[in-house]
């Protein structure tokens, strides 16, 4: 199931026709599959950037969004995703987060 992150900052998205400017990005974790997944993985290692501890990594799930945007709309790119404003990452990771792993509702009602 498709659905969109509002950003609060246009992002331009470089295509190989043209550029576009954005202002929402689509994104889809329901259909996202293990290639996917390990996809994230394979990105963040060839970034530079090692994956501490999955539930708590806020990197790894910037990253998890940013696969599901391109699982939502293909002509968007991990690179493209990692351009938006650090408060729309923030969100981004928020929406991985939560999907993936606990809630911050769950987690409160559990302690």
């Amino acid at each position: 199931m498709t659905e969109t992150l509002k950003l609060t900052k246009p992002l331009k998205v470089i295509g190989a026709k043209e550029d576009r400017e954005i202002t929402e990005l689509p994104y889809d974790f329901e259909n996202m599959t293990a290639r996917d997944k390990l996809n994230v993985g394979k990105k963040m290692k060839s970034d530079g950037y090692p994956i501490v501890m999955e539930e708590l990594d806020m990197d790894y799930h910037l990253y998890l969004f940013a696969e599901a945007v391109c699982v939502a709309d293909r002509t968007i790119d991990t690179a493209d995703v990692l351009r938006i404003s650090a408060k729309d990452a923030q969100k981004a990771a928020q929406l991985a987060r939560n999907f993936f792993f606990f809630n911050l509702e769950e987690l409160s009602q559990m302690i």
